[in-house]
């Protein structure tokens, strides 16, 4: 009975090692979003800030 609860905790013991080393190798998954990408030249003046929080349509 003994042996049987040391093979099981040991198992118990693997499972949760292999789970965690599998866990910390899994990576995001890489996503691209068109109109996202850094634009430096990219600048909000106040007037446009202030529309955006009000919620209005940008202007063309």
């Amino acid at each position: 009975m003994i042996r049987f609860l040391a093979v099981v905790l040991g198992g118990l013991i693997a499972a949760t090692l292999g789970f965690v080393v599998v866990a910390r190798r899994r990576q995001p998954e890489p996503t691209w979003e068109p109109g996202l990408e850094f634009n430096p030249d990219f600048d909000l003046t106040a007037e446009e800030i202030l529309a955006d929080i009000r919620g209005e349509a940008p202007t063309a």
